[in-house]
C-alpha cells in the first residue's frame, strides 16, 4: 500500500512539474504579442492625430484663402509690377457717385491725380479743375460727387489715402453739372476697370471716364476720342506732376 501512495505522489509531482516547466515557456510569447500590440496601437492613434490635424489646418488654410479673396477684391489687390511702371486697378464701391481705385507709383518723377467733370467738345482731354498729390506707393484714390454738408454745395471731391496720411481738394460744380448727376443717367466708363493695369512710369493713367448720356445728344463714345458735344461725366487721371495743368 504503502508502495502505491509513494509512487502516486511521485507522479503527481512529475506532472506538477510539466506544468510549471510549460508556464515560463508561454510568458515571453504572450508579452511579445503585447508589446507588438501597444506599439501598432500608438502608430495608429498618432497617425490619426496627425490625419485629423492636417485636415484641420487644410480647412483653415482654405477658409483663410477665400477670405484673403474677399478683402483683395474689396481693397482692391496690386500685384508685383516693375519699378518702372505705374499700376492702378478699380475698388468696388456701394454709394452711389463714389469711385475708388488703388493706384501704385515710383519715387520718382512726382504724381498727381487731376479730376474734372467736363469735358469741351472735340478736345484733346477734360477741362482738369484740379490735381491731388499722389505718394510713392501704394495708394486709394477716391473720387466722389457730393454735397457738401457745410455749406450745402455740391462738389466734386478727391481723396489720396496713403500712409503718410490723406490729401483732398474739392471743386464747387457749375448748377448745370448738379442737375445731371443728381438724376438718373446711363454711362458710360472706359477707365481703369476690375483688372489691374499698368503702364510706363512716364505716361499718364485714366483712371475714370465716367461719360453721361443726357439727352438725345447723349452719343457712345469710347476710349480718348474726343465728344461731338460737351460731355459732362466723372473724369481722373494718374499723370506725373511736370507742370502746370492743362
Amino acid at each position: 500500500m504503502g508502495g502505491v501512495v509513494a509512487t502516486s505522489s511521485f507522479d503527481n509531482s512529475l506532472q506538477s512539474t510539466a506544468m510549471n516547466s510549460d508556464h515560463p515557456a508561454e510568458t515571453p510569447q504572450r508579452s511579445l504579442r503585447l508589446r507588438v500590440s501597444l506599439r501598432d496601437l500608438f502608430f495608429l492613434v498618432t497617425i490619426a492625430g496627425l490625419s485629423i490635424g492636417y485636415l484641420t489646418t487644410y480647412q483653415r488654410m482654405k477658409r483663410n484663402e477665400a477670405e484673403l479673396a474677399t478683402l483683395r477684391q474689396t481693397s482692391g489687390y496690386l500685384a508685383p509690377s516693375e519699378a518702372d511702371q505705374i499700376a492702378a486697378i478699380r475698388v468696388p464701391s456701394d454709394q452711389p457717385l463714389t469711385y475708388r481705385l488703388r493706384v501704385r507709383v515710383p519715387k520718382q518723377p512726382r504724381y498727381r491725380v487731376a479730376y474734372s467733370s467736363f469735358w469741351k467738345k472735340s478736345t484733346r482731354q477734360p477741362d482738369w479743375f484740379a490735381a491731388v498729390e499722389v505718394p510713392a506707393g501704394e495708394s486709394l484714390v477716391i473720387v466722389r460727387i457730393l454735397e457738401d454738408p457745410r455749406d450745402e454745395r455740391w462738389k466734386i471731391t478727391t481723396l489720396v489715402q496713403s500712409d503718410s496720411g490723406t490729401k483732398r481738394f474739392a471743386t464747387v460744380l457749375p448748377d448745370e453739372h448738379t442737375r445731371i448727376f443728381r438724376q438718373s443717367h446711363d454711362a458710360v466708363s472706359t477707365g481703369v476697370g476690375r483688372q489691374m493695369v499698368t503702364t510706363d512710369k512716364s505716361a499718364a493713367l485714366r483712371l475714370l471716364d465716367e461719360r453721361w448720356l443726357v439727352g438725345e445728344g447723349g452719343l457712345l463714345l469710347y476710349g480718348d476720342r474726343p465728344p461731338e458735344r460737351d460731355q459732362i461725366g466723372v473724369y481722373a487721371e494718374l499723370q506725373p506732376d511736370t507742370g502746370p495743368l492743362s
